[in-house]
């Protein structure tokens, strides 16, 4: 706009100056010119004013927002959602704490699993606040019921809802995550990527964007996506997940890995240590494939996976099964 601005008074003082030797049709010409670029620029200051008059509106609310503090928010905060949901049912207050009240109700019941109830009040904040943010929670907080009540579609409109009155990162990533439950693997992956724009360490994030990218076709994505993950992820489940990923394309060395990051979490060891050992074979490693499953057999001697995968490798190694069987 500063360069428009710059031109507009260029062009301004060249026409002032050439004014006298211009014909009247080069005049009219000029000042036309001159008169839709100010409406240009008139148009976009209205614009930038109104979105100044919405941020003033924004920071006016967020000054009136004054947190809410008592006996059932302690509960709230010490994570003991079903007696914080009955003491801040009891709690009186009036405006706009009332309102932020009956949040900390709604996601309290939400998290005792008390969804009718927190659906109810959710929707009584949709309706009946005018701060944006209370309402802007509350409709996360009805997204997340239907979530809860597999309910996706219903989640996503929640969530968009959300999303219209102001943006938060879980926001985008609650969308992300529904659009890739109900398979809209189109829709999920740009809600992904602007999420790990904001939390790039996100692991579960990165996962399920990798798995957007390869249902899209963006296979090399995929992989950058997934082989990033690996030292992110924390869940088990999520790592199980990848191992399989990796271990059925062939990318035995990565699977190892995220099998490795699974036994610091002391799951199912016998199974895992199968796992590892089993990645060994395929990689040709016989010296770690023999000292793995000796190992597993060691915890778990009567585990039928472990024997199997040992008779199905004896046809390429005699000497492994003839060591290892028992």
């Amino acid at each position: 706009m500063n360069d428009w601005l710059t031109s507009w008074h260029a062009i301004y003082q060249k026409t002032k100056t050439q004014w006298p030797l211009m014909t009247a049709h080069n005049q009219e010409k000029h000042l036309r010119y001159l008169e839709e670029i100010a409406g240009v620029l008139i148009d976009q200051w209205s614009e930038l004013d109104e979105m100044l008059n919405h941020l003033r509106v924004d920071k006016e609310q967020l000054d009136s927002l004054v947190d809410y503090h008592s006996v059932g928010t302690v509960y709230y905060q010490l994570e003991m959602f079903g007696q914080a949901a009955d003491l801040l049912a009891t709690e009186k207050t009036i405006g706009v704490q009332d309102e932020l009240r009956q949040l900390y109700v709604g996601f309290a019941c939400l998290f005792s699993n008390r969804l009718q109830k927190a659906k109810e009040t959710f929707l009584y904040l949709i309706q009946v606040s005018q701060h944006f943010y209370i309402k802007h929670f509350a409709f996360v907080g009805l997204g997340c019921v239907h979530t809860r009540l597999m309910r996706i579609e219903d989640a996503i409109e929640a969530f968009e809802n959300a999303k219209r009155l102001t943006t938060t990162n879980d926001v985008v990533y609650n969308l992300g995550v529904c659009y890739f439950a109900i398979e809209a693997f189109h829709l999920a992956e740009p809600y992904l990527v602007d999420y790990l724009r904001q939390v790039p360490d996100d692991g579960q994030a990165l996962f399920l964007l990798g798995c957007c990218q390869w249902e899209n076709g963006a296979i090399d994505a995929a992989w950058t996506s997934w082989l990033t993950s690996v030292n992110l992820l924390d869940s088990v489940h999520a790592l199980l997940a990848l191992a399989y990923v990796c271990e059925w394309h062939g990318h035995h060395q990565a699977a190892i890995h995220c099998y490795k990051r699974i036994q610091t979490k002391d799951h199912d060891q016998g199974n895992i240590l199968h796992a590892i050992a089993w990645n060994y074979a395929l990689l040709e490693d016989k010296t770690n494939a023999i000292k793995t499953f000796r190992e597993a057999l060691r915890i778990d001697p009567r585990n039928v996976n472990i024997q199997k995968s040992l008779f199905w490798l004896s046809e390429y190694w005699p000497e492994l099964y003839a060591e290892l069987r028992v």
